[in-house]
Parts: C-alpha cells; sequence; structure tokens
C-alpha cells in the first residue's frame, strides 16, 4: 500500500523505463509536492504514479497508470506547505492559493478559458473521485479580464456530470459594471460633495442585483454564484473594504493572516462610498480608472513570507493606499508582488519603494491586437529593478507571458469557430504564414515554509526548471541560497 509524502527536495525527476531500457522522464516534480511511495528499492523510490494522456483513438482524456520511480537521494519532509501558483491566463489575472492544510483561495480567474484547463488539469487526480472544495474566491474587480473566466471554471464537469468544483465564499468590491446604455451611472449611482465625486451604490450581496443593472460579464457571473448556490447553501457573497481582515478567519487556524489593504471607502450620507477617480494627467472622471484603482488588496503573510496581490491599482489609489497606511502605521513591506494592473505606466514608484519586493510577477499576455495594452511597460520593469529588496544584489522579475513556451509550427491551415459557427464557415480556412502553438502556459510557483522560499517556472523541456530559493528572516532579511539556479 502507498503511502503519501511530501518532497523535501526542490526539483524532482519522476521516471519510467522505456522499451529501449533506459529511463525516462515522466514529470518534474517541486518542493512540497506529494508522491505516494510504496516501497524503497535500490536507489529509487517506487511510487503509485498516474498521468492523464490523450487517446487519439477514442478522442479523449485517458487515465495511464506508470512503473514510475524517483531517486533515493530524494528527501521527504512532514508537512506540507503554503503554494501560489500565479497563472498565465493571457491579458488578465488569476492566482492559485494553496494552504498548508489544502484550503484553496482563488484571486480572480481570467477572461478566457485558461484558468478552468490548468485547474481542472491540476486537480484532475482528486476530481476522479470528488469535487474540489474552493474555500474563497476573491473577484478583485469587475473587468471582464479579472473574472469572465471564472463561469467556465464553474461548469466544469467530473464524470456522470457532477460538478468539479464546490465553492464557500465569494469576495468583490461591491462595484456593479452597468450596460453601455447606462452612461453616467454605469458604475451605479454617485453624489457630488465638496470632496469630490462618490459612487455610493455599493453592492453587498451580488445575487440580490437586478440584472438590468449589470453588463453581459456581470450576468453571466451572477448565473454561475446562483449555480454555486444551489451546490452549497451556505455560500457567502460579501462586499470587501479596507480593514475586513475577519473575512480570512477560516484560514487563521493555519497561522495564515491576510490583511485586506482596499478599496478604501469614504462615509457618505452615513454610508460607505468609494471615490470616482479621474484619467491621469486629467480632471476629468474616468469609470474604468475607478474600478481599477477600487480593486480589492490583499496582503497575505505565513511566517516571514509576505505576499501583495496588487490587482489593478493605479497611481492614483496606490497614492491613496500610501497615505492610508501610513497613518494607521500599517507596513506594506512584501518579498513577493503581484504587480498592479499588468505592468501599466500608470503606477506610482513610491508604492514599490514600500513594498520592496524580492520577487515581481508582472500578469499580461497580449492575445489580439484590441486588447493589445503594451503590457508590461518598459519604465515599470525597470522601476521594479530599481525598487525591489536594496538589500538583494538580482531581485526576481516574471512576466506570465515570457515563462510560457511556444513551439513554432510555420505556415498552417486554421480553421478558427465557435460552437455557433455554421458547417460553411467553419469550412473557411485562415492561412497564417508563422504561426505558433502555446505549449506551456507560464505559471510561477511559489512554495514557502513561512521562511525559506521556494520560486520555480517551467520551460518547453520536461527536464528543465528555472528555479531559485531564499530565506527569510523575522525582520525581512533575505539571503539567497547559491544551490538552486536552472536545473
Amino acid at each position: 500500500m502507498a503511502t503519501v509524502r511530501y518532497l523535501d527536495s526542490d526539483v524532482v525527476g519522476v521516471y519510467e523505463m522505456g522499451s529501449d531500457g533506459k529511463k525516462q522522464r515522466i514529470a518534474t516534480l517541486l518542493w512540497g509536492d506529494n508522491v505516494r511511495v510504496v516501497k524503497k528499492s535500490g536507489d529509487r523510490y517506487e511510487l503509485d504514479f498516474m498521468t492523464r494522456e490523450w487517446n487519439e483513438e477514442t478522442g479523449k482524456s485517458e487515465w495511464k497508470k506508470h512503473a514510475a520511480f524517483i531517486s533515493a537521494k530524494a528527501k521527504f519532509r512532514d508537512d506540507p506547505l503554503m503554494k501560489v501558483r500565479f497563472v498565465d491566463v493571457g491579458q488578465g489575472d488569476a492566482a492559485m492559493v494553496e494552504t498548508p492544510k489544502g484550503q484553496l483561495v482563488l484571486i480572480d480567474g481570467g477572461e478566457a478559458q485558461h484558468l478552468r484547463r490548468y485547474f481542472t488539469a491540476s486537480w484532475a487526480y482528486i476530481l476522479r473521485t470528488k469535487p474540489v472544495n474552493i474555500a474563497a474566491i476573491v473577484v478583485s474587480h469587475g473587468d471582464a479580464d479579472h473574472f469572465a473566466g471564472l463561469p467556465s471554471l464553474v461548469d466544469a464537469q467530473r464524470r456522470n456530470n457532477e460538478p468539479a468544483i464546490v465553492v464557500d465564499r465569494v469576495f468583490h468590491n461591491g462595484i456593479v459594471k452597468g450596460p453601455s446604455t447606462a452612461g453616467k451611472k454605469i458604475l451605479g449611482r454617485t453624489v457630488k460633495t465638496a470632496d469630490g465625486t462618490f459612487i455610493t451604490q455599493l453592492e453587498d450581496d451580488l445575487l440580490a442585483v437586478p440584472d438590468t443593472r449589470m453588463n453581459k460579464p456581470f450576468v453571466t457571473w451572477k448565473t454561475a454564484m446562483q449555480e454555486m448556490k444551489k451546490r452549497n447553501k451556505k455560500l457567502r457573497v460579501r462586499r470587501l473594504e479596507y480593514g475586513d481582515d475577519d473575512a480570512f478567519d477560516f484560514l487563521a487556524s493555519e497561522d495564515v493572516h491576510v490583511q485586506v489593504l482596499g478599496p478604501i471607502t469614504t462615509e457618505v450620507n452615513g454610508k460607505p462610498a468609494l471615490r470616482y477617480l479621474h484619467t491621469p494627467g486629467s480632471s476629468g472622471l474616468s469609470p474604468s480608472h475607478t474600478i481599477n484603482g477600487h480593486s480589492v488588496v490583499l496582503r497575505l503573510t505565513y511566517g516571514n513570507v509576505r505576499m501583495l496581490f496588487g490587482a489593478d491599482l493605479n497611481e492614483e489609489s496606490e497614492q491613496t493606499l500610501l497615505a492610508r497606511a501610513r497613518e494607521d502605521n500599517k507596513s506594506l513591506a512584501s518579498e513577493v508582488l503581484k504587480v498592479p494592473h499588468h505592468g501599466s505606466a500608470d503606477f506610482s514608484p513610491r508604492i514599490l519603494e514600500a513594498i520592496q519586493p524580492v520577487v515581481s510577477v508582472v500578469s499580461s499576455g497580449d492575445e489580439n491586437a484590441a486588447k493589445e495594452y503594451i503590457h508590461p511597460r518598459a519604465g515599470l520593469v525597470g522601476a521594479l529593478g530599481r525598487y525591489s529588496r536594496g538589500t538583494v544584489e538580482r531581485p526576481l522579475i516574471y512576466v506570465t507571458e515570457m515563462v510560457a513556451f511556444f513551439k513554432r509550427l510555420g505556415r498552417v491551415a486554421v480553421h478558427e469557430y465557435t460552437d455557433e459557427t455554421s458547417d460553411k464557415e467553419r469550412a473557411k480556412a485562415i492561412h497564417v504564414q508563422n504561426a505558433y502553438d502555446k505549449t506551456v502556459f507560464g505559471i510561477v510557483h511559489i512554495r514557502t515554509d513561512g521562511e525559506r522560499v521556494l520560486v520555480a517556472t517551467h520551460s518547453g523541456r520536461a527536464d528543465k526548471k528555472e528555479a531559485y530559493a531564499f530565506k527569510v528572516d523575522a525582520n525581512g532579511a533575505v539571503e539567497f541560497e547559491e544551490t538552486v539556479s536552472v536545473v
């Protein structure tokens, strides 16, 4: 009978013997991953190991059992780790937080189905027998590139048409984006005061908001939440604002602490309201900058390690956060930073100076000309280098698109269609002269035991990973290890 063990080695190859008598690598695991060890045999540990592979004959993915093994030099640990994955979702954000005890928190979900594909592949083994429980989904704000991909994850099914996920909580910033016909009320009712214009129509339970007040992505998301409610009658939908740290009390038993740093509300007529923000360099009010700037911003602490999820903060909202943090004597210093707004040029160097990241992750990826934002901007990348932790000679800066792998196909004929496309239209081929296929999505893995941090990314080869490790002491001092680099 197999025993579940947690790896205490940074990068471990999983092998099986090929028909030619040579060992072949079938997977690469990272520090903290679990394996089912059958027994130790000579220079190896034999594993109970399966992979999910595509069967060309049946046209389906099927489980394949391997006579797999890892080196006997691999080390094991007793306790699991905190894991964070920044998932390549193209132009958008998605992060998956997995606590040591296995609680899952999803922070945003991109716009297309990238997160669904990655999630169902990552938890495929569990999904064989039961749905995956998600403790919380955090929608940082109501732009489609942050949440329009979540309904497809809710729709994902296991065998026998059973749901793949069950959700306990949904957190959001309270701003509902209306249809384009809503005009000036696209973000809800506003009030003008001597201090500016404020959105006063902040929603708490999105399930109670009429469809007529929502744009199409919001209506689709509401329908998905209704489905989540059917699966879990205790589903809680809650608006978050600065200081609502109690929303994450369900993580406290694991010594995982979360600070809610945004959005920062102002009391107007006795109720919480959010200030309308401006187009950069202008006095004009901007709905897009307002919904971005009032994102849900989280700072997660586990042991000595801190991670700040910056959503789509912009310079105006960053300055407000800095002022409030100083007023409340709160530190923003964090070893890991999910860089705000995909690396936009609309940022404050002062907030980077306050955060002093060691690892910065930009979530971006241009997939069509209509959504080409030139992210990340060169000035932002330069500022990340300049304002990273001053004691670190080689800070780490990642862009999810840049750690993906693209295979060149050359000249191909592509049939582009959806389920609604007619057979006649499907038959039309688009000839592409220089096509590429994204064969590896750009996942940035963060693993930590509260003191040591491993950061790793994949490549186009199963036997090559880029990995770095460092330790953080109780005072925030960082020391990199020299034993891990490119494997």
